[in-house]
């Protein structure tokens, strides 16, 4: 996909669904340079009806993102994307990218995976009291190698993803996300404590020779410390939503 220079990141993005027909997609931006651009980071709830919030709006003049995962999906009939990522100003960054509120300063060729059958919805849940994306059925495929997913609050990340897998009959998929968790513990790496945090899957999320989930994940809390690692087994409960693709390549 190829987003052009100067463009709202939104709008890039809409066109370039538009000529790809598919449902859905989650795309990679690593490496996009971005002029100005806003984002939010996590925050606790101003109210006794959400698990968490988010900031205030923060802006940069500049940056390159170093991991990003785009969400892409539709809010209200048009394509909307949530994005989480990390990039490099003056010093590292992480958060919550307001998608029209990005311009793509230079020319940017992005990859991701495509999807058919079903895309992610903006929609109301009662549960956290947020809208966000839940998965839609558009057809029945006849041939299943990838699935979109929604996890919901207090799901170990890790354990969900292990059953996703052995649930859908894939042999080895790759794993894709973004959501929020109730801190998290690594394999690798100190722990995370917030109860709050932002969270994205890097590359290389998948599963390995004996099966089990690879989950190496970058989180910020609301105060922008970053933290890097592998999830552990029933170290990593979801917070409000975590929204995952699983698919064979």
């Amino acid at each position: 996909m190829d987003l052009p220079q100067g463009t709202v990141l939104m709008e890039a993005v809409a066109a370039a669904m538009d000529d790809l027909g598919c449902d859905s997609a989650v795309l990679r931006l690593d490496g996009l340079e971005m002029g100005p651009h806003n984002y939010v980071m996590p925050a606790a709830s101003p109210d006794e009806d959400h698990a968490a919030w988010y900031s205030a709006v923060h802006s940069g003049k500049a940056a390159r993102l170093e991991n990003a995962t785009a969400i892409v999906g539709r809010r209200e009939g048009r394509w909307f994307l949530h994005c989480h990522a990390l990039w490099a100003a003056d010093t590292p960054k992480a958060g919550h990218l307001l998608p029209d509120q990005v311009i793509i300063a230079a020319p940017a060729h992005v990859t991701g995976l495509a999807f058919d059958g079903g895309f992610y919805d903006v929609t109301p849940d009662a549960e956290t009291n947020f809208s966000f994306f839940r998965p839609r059925a558009t057809e029945t495929p006849a041939r299943r190698n990838a699935a979109i997913v929604t996890l919901a609050p207090h799901e170990d990340l890790h354990t969900a993803i292990a059953e996703l897998r052995a649930g859908l009959g894939l042999s080895a998929p790759a794993v894709m996300g973004i959501g929020s968790l109730i801190g998290a513990r690594f394999t690798d790496a100190p722990s995370m404590p917030s109860p709050i945090s932002e969270v994205l899957l890097l590359n290389g999320a998948g599963f390995d020779a004996d099966g089990q989930p690879t989950l190496p994940a970058l989180c910020v809390d609301p105060e922008g410390n970053l933290f890097e690692g592998n999830i552990a087994l029933g170290g990593a409960p979801v917070c409000v939503t975590f929204e995952l693709i699983l698919a064979d390549l």
